[in-house]
């Protein structure tokens, strides 16, 4: 999957459905942009995975960690508990199951930020109150993560 990039503020109607932004569909294949699977993600947002990405994630997990590992074992069941598959109905819409909106207080309004290969989707208060907000420190961090970036090199 291309990179994918963009923020958009979207409504939830009283249903709990999510309408996809066109922009975002445009940037996800086509063969992939009907099925997906949303589950919790981290810092008190929900990840929406093309099925495609959310199959490779999980293989990679199947395959790399331990179910007789007792903290693999507690990280896969916390981290498949909440999740759910949902399909893009007609007008682009996604069914967001009422025990992830109230996971993360997601009422009416909300962000989708799309970076990379992940699409998080955040309460609009939440977002701008606390991950809009550049961080103080945001040169040095940059400076930091670019470094190991071209240390890698």
């Amino acid at each position: 999957m291309n990179a994918l990039t963009g923020q958009y503020e979207v409504k939830v109607d009283g249903k709990g459905r999510l309408r996809l932004p066109t922009d975002l569909l445009r940037q996800i294949p086509e063969e992939t942009n009907s099925k997906y699977v949303i589950n919790k993600g981290l810092d008190n947002c929900l990840r929406l995975y093309p099925i495609t990405q959310w199959n490779t994630i999980t293989d990679e997990m199947n395959k790399k960690l331990n179910w007789f590992q007792s903290k693999e074992r507690e990280f896969l069941r916390y981290f498949y508990q909440a999740a759910s598959q949902v399909d893009l109905d007609s007008n682009d819409r996604v069914l967001i199951p009422k025990r992830l909106t109230d996971a993360v207080g997601i009422k009416d309004e909300v962000v989708i930020l799309a970076f990379g290969d992940v699409i998080e989707i955040w309460n609009s208060e939440v977002y701008y109150s606390s991950v809009a907000k550049e961080p103080e420190n945001f040169a040095q961090m940059a400076d930091e993560i670019w470094a190991k970036l071209n240390n890698n090199k």
